[in-house]
C-alpha cells in the first residue's frame, strides 16, 4: 500500500488544474480520493498533535465560569440527488438544537431556476432546490451558511445569487458570500454576543473571469501560492467591525483526502488568528482534520501554539477540516463526519474563549435517507448501533481523539 501511495499522494488538484485528457493524473486522482492520505507527512506534524491532543485532554484551558455562548459547526454540505427535507436525522437535529448558532459550507447551488442534476456527473454542475434548507428546521436558533466553495459558480453568477436568496429567504439563516463585495461578510447579535463572520475559498470552478466580489479567493496552507494576505486582513477587518466580540472565519482550504494539515498550513493559520480571527471553522478536504487552540496574548501558557496581537489574553480554536456532514462519497472517511459543539464563556469578563469543545461523529451516504442510489442523509453514530458505528467512530478518533463524545447535550 505504501509503494502505491507514493504514486499518488503527491498529486493535489489545489496545486492547479490540469486537462482532462490526462488520464495518468485523472487515474491518480480517483486513486487519491478512494485511498486518501491517512498518515502526516513529517515527523514534526506527528510531534504537533501529539502535543495538542496531550494539551486539550488536560483542560488547563477551560475557565472556571458559565457558558454564554454556544455554537456548532459541520463540514460541507454536498448535492444529494432527493431526499433533502429529510436529510438530517432525529439525532443530529437534537445534536444542534441546543446551539445559539450553526455553521456549515454550503457547497452546492440551490438555484429554484435551474433543474437539480439526476446524476452530478452528468454536468459536472451542483444544484439542489430550496427544500434542502428546510431540512435544518429544529437545529440551532440561527444558521449561518459560507457560499465561499469551489462549487460557488456551479450555476454561474445568477445561481450564486438565487442561492443568496433562497438561504435568506428563512429569517433565522445568514450567509457569507455572493456577488457583490458587501456578501463576504455578515453580523449577527445572539445572547449578547456580537459576531462578525466571514469566508474564503481557495479557488472557483468554472472561473472564467474573475472571481465574484464576495466571494474572496486566495490559497492558504499551499507552496505553491501565496495568500493575499492585505485581502484577509481586509476581510477580518470587516468583520470584526459588524462583530466585535467574536470573528468566525470559515476557510475553503488544505488538500482534499489528506488527514492532517502540514506545518505551512498551520503557519498560516496561526496568522489569521494573530491577524484577529477568533474562530476558523474549515471545510473542503472531505475528511475529519485535527482541532486545536490557540493562545493569543499569553491567554494560555500551556497551549502549544502561541500567537500575539497586542490586547487582552484569550484563546482561539481553529478546525481544520469538519470532514463531510453531507455527501454521496463512498469510502468510509468521506462518510464520517462531526457536528462540532463549542461552548464559549467570559472570563473575568473579559474576551469569550472556549470553556468545552466536542466533537460528536456523524455517518452520512447511501442507505442512511432516500431510497435511490444518490439518494443519502447524515445520521449521529449513536443511531446506528455499534457495530455500524464502530467504523466510523474509529476513523474520527484517529484524528479528533479525546474530543470525541456521543452526547447530545
Amino acid at each position: 500500500m505504501n509503494a502505491l501511495r507514493q504514486l499518488y499522494a503527491d498529486i493535489r488538484y489545489e496545486d492547479g488544474r490540469w486537462p482532462l485528457s490526462r488520464w495518468d493524473l485523472n487515474l491518480r486522482y480517483i486513486a487519491k480520493s478512494l485511498l486518501h492520505v491517512p498518515e502526516p507527512r513529517r515527523t514534526e506534524d506527528v510531534e504537533h498533535f501529539a502535543r495538542v491532543a496531550r494539551h486539550l485532554a488536560s483542560g488547563s484551558w477551560k475557565p472556571d465560569a458559565p457558558a454564554a455562548l454556544n455554537l456548532c459547526a459541520v463540514g460541507d454540505v454536498m448535492w444529494i440527488r432527493s431526499g433533502f427535507r429529510e436529510a438530517l436525522s432525529p439525532g443530529v437535529r437534537a445534536l444542534m438544537a441546543d446551539a445559539h448558532v450553526a455553521f456549515a459550507n454550503l457547497e452546492t447551488p440551490v438555484d429554484p431556476a435551474r433543474p437539480v442534476p439526476r446524476r452530478v456527473y452528468e454536468t459536472l454542475h451542483y444544484n439542489a432546490p430550496p427544500g434542502y434548507l428546510d431540512a435544518w428546521e429544529g437545529t440551532a436558533r440561527h444558521r449561518v451558511f459560507s457560499l465561499c466553495n469551489n462549487h460557488a459558480l456551479d450555476q454561474g453568477a445568477q445561481g450564486l445569487e438565487r442561492t443568496r436568496q433562497s438561504v435568506l429567504a428563512r429569517p433565522e439563516h445568514r450567509c457569507v458570500g455572493g456577488p457583490r463585495a458587501e456578501d463576504a461578510v455578515a453580523g449577527l447579535e445572539v445572547a449578547g454576543v456580537r459576531l462578525g463572520i466571514a469566508a474564503v475559498t481557495y479557488d472557483i470552478n468554472h472561473l472564467a473571469g474573475a472571481p465574484p466580489e464576495g466571494v474572496p479567493v486566495t490559497r492558504l496552507g499551499n507552496p505553491l501560492h501565496a495568500p493575499d494576505w492585505e485581502r484577509l486582513g481586509a476581510l477580518i477587518d470587516a468583520a470584526r467591525a459588524v462583530g466585535p466580540d467574536l470573528v468566525v472565519l470559515m476557510p475553503h482550504w488544505g488538500f482534499e483526502y489528506e488527514y492532517w494539515p502540514e506545518s505551512l498550513q498551520r503557519e498560516h493559520a496561526y496568522r489569521l488568528i494573530e491577524r484577529g480571527a477568533d474562530i476558523l471553522l474549515g471545510s473542503s478536504p472531505h475528511v475529519l482534520q485535527p482541532v486545536e487552540l490557540v493562545s493569543i496574548d499569553g491567554g494560555d501558557p500551556t497551549c502549544p501554539a502561541q500567537v500575539r496581537r497586542g490586547g487582552p489574553p484569550r484563546v482561539g480554536l481553529i478546525a481544520y477540516s469538519l470532514g463531510n456532514f453531507l455527501s454521496i462519497m463512498p469510502t468510509r472517511a468521506c462518510q464520517t463526519g462531526a457536528v462540532l459543539k463549542l461552548a464559549l464563556a467570559r472570563d473575568a469578563g473579559g474576551p469569550l474563549r472556549p470553556v468545552d469543545v466536542r466533537a460528536v461523529p456523524t455517518a452520512c451516504g447511501r442507505g442512511l435517507g432516500g431510497e435511490g442510489f444518490l439518494d443519502a442523509g447524515v445520521v449521529a453514530v449513536d443511531e446506528l448501533g455499534l457495530e455500524r458505528a464502530a467504523p466510523h467512530l474509529a476513523h474520527a478518533w484517529r484524528t479528533l481523539g479525546g474530543l470525541i463524545s456521543t452526547r447530545r447535550d
